[in-house]
């Protein structure tokens, strides 16, 4: 299988509530959209630190996580993700600067989204299931 790309958008999680409450105008909350690789081997999905900053996210603390390179300490926060109209609040992994935003599992499975392995496309279902 190749790779899937996909155009996201990350937003500050407390401005975008304010948002949906009319608190705030939708220009007035930070956002980065970003071409961003689907990895269904990663859980989460992860932004790297120059975007974490341009949000204005705190850090969260640290977990152990398995990666490429073996276990080691991840960086954690929380950001709302939309995909084609479609959002999911997750955790985030904080990755180093310059390096590529990935969108993982859970923000696929809270959107309802399934990956295509013949078309490497995201196919749309329904977001919840009981």
């Amino acid at each position: 299988m190749g790779h899937i790309h996909t155009k996201a958008s990350f937003y500050n999680p407390i401005e975008y509530i304010e948002y949906r409450e009319g608190k705030r105008k939708f220009e007035e909350v930070k956002r980065v959209e970003v071409g961003a690789l689907v990895d269904t081997g990663s859980t989460f999905p992860a932004l790297p630190q120059e975007l974490i900053n341009t949000l204005g996210l705190s850090s969260l603390g640290e977990i152990d996580g398995e990666t490429m390179e073996g276990v080691r300490k991840l960086g954690l926060t929380f950001a709302i993700v939309e995909i084609e109209e479609r959002i999911a609040g997750c955790l985030t992994i904080i990755r180093p600067s310059k390096t590529t935003p990935l969108i993982g599992i859970v923000a696929l499975e809270q959107m309802g989204y399934r990956v295509d392995p013949t078309t490497e496309k995201l196919i749309k279902g329904l977001p919840f299931m009981l």
